[in-house]
């Protein structure tokens, strides 16, 4: 497995723009200080909106300081009235609260109550309430959700050979949707924007068109038989 940085593929096929292209949130999100928001269309279990937003540099919205609650609040529940899952819940069934990229009991916290009910063992999970306030619920319940994701040099994988030539492979079956992009840059973005995406295939329909397929899926989530040595499409993986 070979993995470039946007950095060195943006030197190697396009020279110069990176500052540029890290300043800015993928279409579709939000941006605050150095992170980028975005909220899910659909209400979900607290299970289902940890599985779309983890991805590389990505997780469950963990707001850190009342300027980022206020933030978050602000942009996503209170014009709609919202309830939306955090990235927190007592993984030990104790009381106790653990937050994705947190060590140790958070800082910042924002409870109703300023506490977690102990006296509810169903009650594991987090989600934002009325007035943002923080309040424990089942993690069954349906709800909507956001992700953050934090501004950094993203990566990627491209499957090589063992001579370290480029492989010409691409996963079918887990399309979520075709987009024209000018190259794997804007396909990459494209991938980023959309909270299913897990892997594209970038395909060359001739001299200068190219063909963006996100897919639902990476490599190793796919069956074998989804993955097909194609000529002109590559497989890129976040």
């Amino acid at each position: 497995m070979s993995i470039f940085s946007l950095a060195n593929v943006l030197i190697l096929m396009t020279v110069g723009g990176y500052h540029t292209l890290l300043a800015v949130c993928p279409p579709g999100w939000l941006a605050w200080q150095d992170a980028c928001y975005i909220l899910l269309p659909d209400k979900m279990d607290w299970w289902q909106a940890k599985r779309v937003c983890d991805r590389p540099g990505s997780s469950l919205i963990v707001p850190d300081s009342q300027k980022e609650q206020d933030f978050i609040w602000r942009e996503f529940g209170s014009a709609n009235g919202l309830d939306m899952w955090i990235g927190c819940k007592d993984i030990y069934n104790n009381g106790s609260l653990s937050c994705f990229g947190v060590n140790g009991d958070p800082v910042y916290k924002n409870w109703k109550n300023k506490y977690f009910e102990q006296n509810n063992v169903n009650h594991r999970c987090v989600r934002m309430a009325k007035n943002g306030n923080w309040r424990d619920t089942s993690c069954s319940y349906l709800k909507y959700a956001a992700c953050e994701m934090r501004v950094s040099r993203r990566s990627y994988c491209l499957q090589a050979d063992a001579d370290g030539r480029f492989t010409h492979q691409c996963l079918l079956n887990h399309e979520i949707k075709n987009l024209t992009a000018a190259g794997v840059i804007g396909c990459s973005q494209a991938c980023w924007a959309e909270p299913r995406c897990r892997s594209f295939n970038l395909w060359q329909k001739g001299d200068d068109k190219k063909v963006c397929q996100l897919n639902n899926a990476t490599r190793s989530e796919a069956e074998v038989t989804d993955l097909k040595y194609v000529k002109n499409c590559n497989l890129f993986e976040l």
